[in-house]
């Protein structure tokens, strides 16, 4: 090999949102190492999100490791490093959210992936989406079988996320579905992976790909989203930024608001309102509000997403689990560095260490003997 084109290996397995993030470390990686061969390694299911990437010229499909399976993850870094160490790679970088780069996470998943690579981060921070021309096709014939251009308002609605950043339930977006559809200049777009029966002014876009769901948008006014696949998608090189009422999960595993994103990477948007605690009627009063009057007039809607540490507590005991001291060090040195020295993440992380013991032995127990352990719960 030559150390005028350097082979270089990215390890961002899971998950889609995720890999759109690390899009920007790809494109670094580019900007640092002139003239280098990239290889992104990626979960199969989730390889669609690079294709095309200009910045990616080899695609290296790894199923080996199942989602949140840290055995197998540390057992894959071990390979891919004695690879490196026997002449395959020049340089490695593992950006992927699991073993011990938990310990980078700051409150955002853009913020653990970025600290991940060990250089400065220059780059413009946008995910990069390059769609092929047969799929705006597609959704230009999507939108034309709809007739989406008829209507005034168009809301694009993620309501099945497999992020665990909302709760929504089918019957309860359905239900604030048929109110709006009810104005004849108003349709709903609600896509997600599960099919259901489309009418007029409620559209099924299952038939849709994720990536798709860029193209989509500019044909839509508004998203309803969730902060997983499909808001962040909106936020990419392919897609129109939309105005965004986000329904989340306070209590999600990794806490990913898009306030705190935007804020912290000073990222320009639309409009944002967030919600944590909402029913039925106030999510259908937002976002009639936004239709009728603009969406300034809704922004009293927003929810401050209430400060806790349960990601922290967590983290903590995945880390403990593996006796990865020094990361556990380094994850609370970075959130004290944010957060100070604020009660609620200090009674996580004491909370961590005490519980761990009881914990593992629970863990243990319920997988009997003989099993991998799984930190990653």
């Amino acid at each position: 090999m030559s150390n005028d084109h350097p082979n270089i290996l990215l390890v961002q397995l899971f998950s889609n949102g995720d890999c759109l993030y690390a899009t920007a470390v790809a494109r670094q990686i580019k900007n640092d190492y002139p003239g280098c061969r990239l290889t992104w390694a990626i979960a199969g299911f989730c390889k669609d999100i690079i294709s095309e990437n200009l910045y990616v010229d080899d695609v290296l499909i790894t199923d080996a490791v199942k989602k949140n399976d840290v055995a197998a993850f540390r057992k894959y870094k071990r390979d891919i490093f004695a690879e490196k160490t026997a002449g395959k790679w020049d340089e490695v970088f593992v950006t992927s959210n699991m073993d011990t780069n938990l310990a980078l996470y700051d409150g955002t998943i853009r913020g653990m992936i970025l600290r991940a690579y060990p250089h400065p981060v220059s780059v413009p921070l946008q995910p990069v989406l390059q769609l092929r021309k047969e799929e705006t096709e597609c959704v230009a014939a999507f939108a034309e079988v709809n007739k989406l251009k008829t209507f005034k308002h168009v809301i694009l609605w993620e309501y099945a996320p497999q992020s665990g950043q909302s709760t929504l339930s089918f019957e309860f977006v359905m239900s604030i579905a048929k109110k709006l559809a009810a104005s004849p200049d108003t349709c709903v777009i609600l896509s997600s992976a599960s099919s259901f029966s489309s009418t007029p002014q409620i559209i099924d876009a299952s038939v849709l790909s994720l990536r798709e769901n860029a193209a989509l948008t500019h044909y839509c006014t508004l998203l309803v989203g969730c902060s997983s696949g499909i808001t962040w998608i909106t936020t990419s090189t392919a897609a129109k930024f939309l105005p965004m009422l986000q329904l989340l999960n306070s209590q999600a595993y990794f806490i990913n608001a898009p306030s705190v994103d935007f804020k912290r990477y000073h990222i320009e948007h639309n409009g944002l309102i967030e919600m944590s605690s909402f029913t039925e009627e106030k999510v259908l009063s937002c976002i009639e509000e936004i239709l009728h009057n603009g969406f300034s007039a809704a922004l009293h809607f927003n929810e401050e997403l209430p400060l806790q540490f349960n990601t922290t507590k967590k983290i903590v005991y995945n880390l403990l689990v593996y006796r990865e001291f020094s990361a556990i060090k380094k994850h609370m040195q970075l959130m004290v560095s944010i957060y100070g020295r604020h009660p609620l993440l200090l009674k996580a992380f004491f909370s961590a260490l005490a519980g761990a013991p009881f914990k593992l032995v629970k863990n243990r127990w319920k997988k009997g003997p003989g099993k991998n352990k799984n930190a990653q719960h």
